[in-house]
Parts: C-alpha cells; structure tokens; sequence
C-alpha cells in the first residue's frame, strides 16, 4: 500500500579546499579562547562570545574542547568539524552552532568512534548538514536541531538531520524541525540503536519527498527507544511519521519500544516494515495522520508489512483520524506476515491486553479501522472500536469475512466503547442485499417503496455507480456487470435512515 525509501548508507561531504585546522592530540582540554589563540587556527573572536570557523576544524582523539559560557560560532560555507576527542557542550542558556550565512551552510558535525564521552546540552545546530555519529553513544540533552541541508551545491551531506550509525546515542528533550529530509536517520545496515525520548519533531522534509520524521533502520543489542515525543507534520503532504525498518533481511531481532507518542498529521503514522523486528507499540495517540489524499499510497495509523517475525505487541493506543486505522501486508507472497498482537484475552503477558480504541478512521465516506490485507490470520481482542455492536465493529474491518482469499481478525469480545459519542450512529435501515460475492445484478430489499439513494464505492473510496430511485415492491436492481472485480462499499438512504454494506462483485 505504500513504499518508503531508507537511506541505507552515511554520506560524508566531499573535502573542502579550505585549510584544516586540527588540535595537536597532546591530551589538552581547551576551551573556545584557548582555540582562537592556538598557533594556526582558523578559529577567530570576532565579538563578544561569537567566534568564526573559518575552515574545516578537527579535534584529536585525544584532546577535549569544553564549552561551558554562552557562545556562537559562526561556521564558512561548507567547513567541516570533525570530533574524534571530546566535545563537551554545557552553557547557561545556549551555544549556537549555525553558517556565517544562512544560504551557505557548513558541511555539519561528524562525531567518530573515539569521541565517546561527548555531550551536547543545550545547544543549537541550525543552517549545516547534519550531525553524523559513528560508532558513539553520543548524548543530545535540550538541544535544537533545524534548517539542516540534504546537501551542499551538486554534494550530498545526509537524509537525515541526526544520523547515527552504529551505537547507541541518546537524544533527549531536543526539538528537531524544519529539516530537509528525516529528523533522525539511522541506515538499514549498520545495527544502531537510539534512545529518543521527550522530543518534539515537527514539519521536517522540508523537500517534500518520502521521508518520514523518524526512519531508523536495523537495531542493535540494546532496544531502539521512541518514548513521549511528539511527531507532527501538516506543511508537508509526503512526510510520514516513524518507520523502524529490516528492508535487506539482516540477521537478528530488532527490538523497538515506541510508547506514550502523539502522532499526527503525518502521511501515515507508524511504519513497521521487513522480517526480524520485535515491537511494543503501547500508550500513543496516533491522529488524523491524512495529509496525503491518496489513501493507495498512505494514510494508515499503523501499518504493518513484513513477514512472520515481524512480531510483538500494540496495546493501550489511540488510532483516530487516519484514512486507514490499523493495515497489515505481507511482503512475500508465499511466506506468512506479521504476527504483532493488538490484543489477545488468553495472554498471560501484561502488555497484550488490546484496550486500543479504534475510530473514525476512513476514506472516501467508509470507515477503515483495520484492513487485515493478508491470508493469515490476526488477533485483535477487547478493543474499543467505537461502538458496542459487533455487527457496527464488523463493518468497519476488512477481513475474510469481506474476502474469502484475506485471513480472519479475530476482534472479539469487544471492550465496551466509552467514545460512542465520537461516532454518532445513523438511524438504522433494514437492507438485504444478495446475491454477495455477484456477478452481474444485486438485488436491493429495502422495507419500504419510498425514495431512495444509494452509492457504490470502490477500495479507493471513489464513487462507481450512484442512483436514486422507487423501489418496485421494495427492491431495486443494481447493474454490477462492468464493475471491476474487488471490494465495494454499499450505502443506501432511505426515510432518514442509513445502510451500509461490503459487496464482493467477482468475475
């Protein structure tokens, strides 16, 4: 249903002309005065606690640069700063990270394997490349990251405005907006495993591409951690919102905890894709992520595509808004699909407990909570959908029911609904229509010879046939014949009273 693009590799910016300057490696620690009057720097003082970087800065591995007063340092185009020590960023309020103009940005910060240790807080990176971490679990505690570039005239710089590869860095209470491409990236084949937590991520893919503001790829020993961060979007219609991906079927598990998230407006909201991934998908909101009007190509709260061990548990979630709620595909078409729980009452696991609420998510005027688009089977118990009729639930899940060839969701008992006010029911119409799956003529039973008007839609949600008409002794015969073989979705009004249907028209 839709296809992400992941950056599977790190792009370094080409080496620039300019001169370099690197610290002796003489296990000094420095701060930015002692820099700017090193013999060769290019480090200047040019006012007040505001420095230029006039060229490429590279700091020894076994040198530290401690920065602990407000300060600015003002970066020429396309310069470089390479840390393979210790970089220890501390301020009162803030240290600005940011071009010398705002239309010439610097290459970015790379942090190198032997640069552990290092510690940004509280400052802000704007106007560059991209922050790259190597192998470190680099620390980012209430930092600003935004304005980054995918790239520099005909260079690349990254996808990604933070992007690890390798390790275990922590980004913590930063605020990461208005990049070109990702927020944070991490690649499909280097296992990498970020903590993020407390994070706000709003409107980057400033390119408009297919980005979403969270793509990670594999993970590594420890689990990848998405907790209580916010993930908006609304300016950009190709922006998704998290996808945690094993697209090149690495070896191992990924394990990945995303919890107590808002999710909104994004092109779709969470993205689980490929084989080996294990996943708690528990406490978030996940909303109006419908930015995108093409309901072929996104819109789903969560979406699941991958084989049999992409696994684990959803559970405790709110899915609102989107133009679909909850979609699953296989990526094989011999292999099973995911396994992931949205809730099972035989489970002695605290976590797979269902209790998602599932409403109001559709398109083209039908309700989508789940579109179970696979022959195998899923389970999806005590759940809130919206509604206590399991008749009303039904209607709004795709499943074999629909399908013979799609495996059943198995979404009962259902938890009593406490958003029954979110979804106000129309008046109910007695309505038969057979025969269903059909081929050339469904006959309509309706109660009554008075006016009526009926649609029918496609998987898409576009209107394919509409009529209004008398009954002749309360039926009505529709023309299927030309129709495409698929799903359809039948409404029908008649006296105030509303009627819908799925009808299977085979060939």
């Amino acid at each position: 249903m839709k296809k992400l693009l992941l950056s599977g590799l790190l792009t370094l910016a080409a080496p620039c002309a300019f001169a370099q300057f690197q610290t002796p490696g003489t296990g000094v620690r420095w701060n930015l005065a002692q820099l700017a009057a090193a013999s060769g720097s290019n480090v200047v003082l040019t006012g007040p606690g505001t420095y230029a970087v006039n060229g490429n800065l590279r700091l020894s591995p076994t040198d530290t640069l401690a920065i602990s007063t407000n300060a600015t340092l003002r970066l020429a185009a396309s310069a470089l700063v390479t840390v393979d020590g210790v970089l220890l960023v501390n301020p009162r309020d803030s240290v600005k990270i940011t071009a010398q103009a705002s239309a010439a940005p610097f290459s970015g910060l790379t942090f190198s394997a032997t640069s552990q240790g290092s510690r940004l807080r509280k400052t802000i990176v704007e106007y560059g490349g991209g922050i790259r971490v190597l192998d470190n679990d680099l620390l980012l505690d209430s930092c600003v990251v935004r304005y980054q570039v995918a790239r520099i005239g005909t260079t690349t710089t990254n996808s990604g405005a933070i992007s690890p590869s390798g390790g275990a860095p922590r980004i913590l209470n930063c605020r990461i907006y208005a990049n070109a491409r990702s927020g944070i990236l991490s690649p499909a084949n280097r296992n990498t495993s970020p903590v993020i937590q407390n994070c706000i991520f709003r409107d980057n893919d400033t390119e408009n591409a297919n980005y979403p503001q969270i793509n990670l790829g594999i993970g590594g020993a420890t689990p990848i951690v998405i907790e209580r961060c916010q993930v908006l979007g609304g300016l950009y219609n190709m922006a998704g919102g998290v996808s945690v991906s094993n697209l090149l079927g690495s070896a191992g598990t990924t394990t990945v905890r995303i919890r107590q998230n808002r999710i909104a407006n994004n092109r779709y909201g969470i993205a689980l894709l490929g084989s080996g991934i294990t996943a708690t998908v528990t406490r978030n909101v996940i909303e109006n992520n419908n930015i995108n009007p093409n309901a072929n190509t996104g819109g789903s709260g969560i979406n699941l595509q991958g084989g049999a061990t992409l696994t684990g548990v959803a559970s405790r979630n709110v899915l609102r808004g989107n133009l679909w709620g909850v979609t699953v595909l296989r990526s094989s078409t011999t292999a099973p699909g995911p396994t992931l729980s949205f809730g099972d009452v035989s489970s002695t696991d605290s976590l797979n407990v269902g209790l998602n609420q599932l409403y109001n998510n559709g398109n083209g005027g039908q309700i989508y909570d789940f579109y179970l688009n696979t022959p195998d089977n899923m389970l999806a118990q005590n759940n809130d959908w919206g509604t206590n009729s399991a008749t009303v639930a039904e209607s709004h899940i795709v499943h074999q029911v629909d399908q013979p060839a799609l495996g059943l969701l198995n979404f009962l008992p259902l938890r009593a609904t406490a958003v029954l006010t979110a979804r106000p029911a129309a008046s109910p119409l007695a309505l038969a229509a057979y025969p269903n799956p059909v081929r050339g003529t469904l006959t309509l039973r309706l109660p009554a010879n008075a006016p009526a008007a009926l649609s029918l839609r496609n998987a898409l949600g576009q209107v394919v046939y509409a009529a209004a008409t008398v009954p002749a002794n309360g039926q009505f015969a529709v023309p299927v014949g030309r129709l495409r073989p698929g799903l359809y979705v039948l409404t029908v009004k008649q006296l105030d009273q509303t009627a819908t249907a799925k009808v299977v028209v085979e060939e």
